[in-house]
């Protein structure tokens, strides 16, 4: 059987890169598995500086993103899309007569502000053969047309989501039972990771990643490390200073791990950012984002999923003093349910 994947393969976004890289993996192990290499326009189009400040900036940070375009561009070909010739939208059905299987995820692929209401996430230009999703996510359940999201999954073989409220929605709509699974990064253990990255578990710094940079997060990591008397590495888009820290600009997904793993605690408020500071077992501060961000519901299900929901979702951070051994119960039992899903695709 030869099964194709589609997804965010070639976001510049770590999440987006690292899943897709897990979830091929993990199917290889049950399929003949490709990453189709599909051009969405919107993710491409081009965002103009505006303002003298904002193109000064960008000037300046020029080798920056271009050492971190490169980076992905190396990581995609060699670990998600093997170099597979780049496909429109009008050459995915023709494409697509290669394969028995397809597979729909993970990462908000449903969601269609983020994709540009490109509907090809949705497998519409399958035709009489398997049609799967795996960790689907809507993001935010914000439906404008029901009926056409009806519409575009009612022949799915197998429906899998990431969160409950796309569980909830989904079969109040379809009156069908849906699976919950695992993002793909949790499908890989850690000591997995480890090998294949050759990855170096230590707790050398305090580590920042950061997606909305106009927020307390960097103050309240400035704050620990100082009183832990540990170094600052701190990720970031922002042109903002980030005085006291080591600042990362151009890190590909490989470096992005490898900082991940030499932390000895995170201040994030990703939900990748999130998933990798649990898969590796790391002490973090999570920082719940102000409306009209909508990450929030996959972060809180994610920690109420490792009971870790005792916590006040009310407040700016979210502090967790963790033990693992619990934790890792969890993911394990959570993990074998996730991969007997996958291997249920090619079973039934």
């Amino acid at each position: 059987m030869k099964t194709a994947i589609i997804t965010f393969q070639d976001a510049e976004n770590y999440g987006a890169a690292l899943q897709a890289y897990a979830l091929k993996t993990v199917i290889n192990e049950y399929s003949e598995c490709e990453i189709l290499n599909y051009y969405n326009p919107f993710f491409h189009n081009s965002r103009s500086a505006h303002g003298v400040k904002q193109i000064i900036l960008d000037f300046l940070y020029k080798k920056n993103r271009i050492k971190k375009k490169e980076r992905f561009s190396e990581f995609q070909t060699e670990y998600i899309t093997d170099g597979k010739k780049v496909l429109s939208r009008d050459k995915l059905k023709e494409y697509g007569k290669n394969f028995d299987c397809f597979i729909t995820g993970s990462d908000q692929v449903w969601n269609l502000e983020c994709s540009g209401n490109d509907t090809s996430y949705f497998l519409d230009f399958v035709e009489d053969v398997k049609k799967v999703s795996y960790a689907a996510s809507f993001g935010s359940i914000k439906i404008i047309n029901e009926e056409n999201i009806k519409r575009l999954l009612c022949d799915f073989n197998k429906i899998s989501v990431r969160e409950k409220t796309g569980r909830l929605f989904l079969e109040n709509l379809l009156g069908k039972d849906i699976s919950i699974v695992l993002d793909p990064i949790f499908l890989l253990h850690k000591d997995k990771w480890k090998t294949i990255f050759n990855l170096k578990f230590s707790e050398d710094y305090v580590l920042v990643y950061e997606v909305l940079t106009d927020s307390q997060l960097f103050i309240q990591a400035k704050k620990y490390a100082k009183k832990k008397g540990l170094p600052l590495v701190c990720i970031t888009s922002t042109n903002r200073p980030r005085i006291g820290a080591k600042v990362i600009k151009d890190a590909g997904p490989k470096e992005w791990l490898r900082y991940f793993s030499q932390a000895a605690c995170i201040f994030t408020n990703s939900f990748h950012g999130l998933a990798f500071s649990l898969n590796f077992n790391k002490q973090f501060f999570v920082e719940l984002l102000p409306p009209p961000a909508k990450t929030n519901t996959r972060i809180v299900e994610l920690l109420e999923m490792v009971n870790l929901n005792n916590k006040d979702f009310s407040r700016d951070i979210i502090i967790s003093d963790i033990n693992y051994k619990k934790i890792d119960k969890i993911l394990s039992l959570k993990r074998n349910e996730s991969i007997n899903y996958i291997k249920t695709i090619f079973t039934s």
